[in-house]
């Protein structure tokens, strides 16, 4: 069974998620983040990767003044 692979922006467009998709049994999961400026990527396990982006997400909710 084929999995759909997803592109998303978090960060005001600074990080670049690529996830794939949960579909019939299989969970979804996080498997590269890229900062676009420079294109460093990040792998690692799916909860390293998880961690990763809800610290990114919090710390550009404070510099936006918004609550996480």
């Amino acid at each position: 069974m084929a999995q759909v692979i997803e592109t998303t922006f978090i960060c005001d467009g600074r990080f670049r998620l690529l996830t794939i998709q949960p579909m019939g049994r299989k969970i979804g999961r996080i498997i590269e983040i890229e900062e676009v400026d420079t294109g460093k990527r990040v792998h690692g396990t799916a909860r390293k990767l998880e961690r990763l982006v809800l610290a990114l997400r919090r710390s550009n909710a404070d510099a936006d003044g918004v609550p996480a």
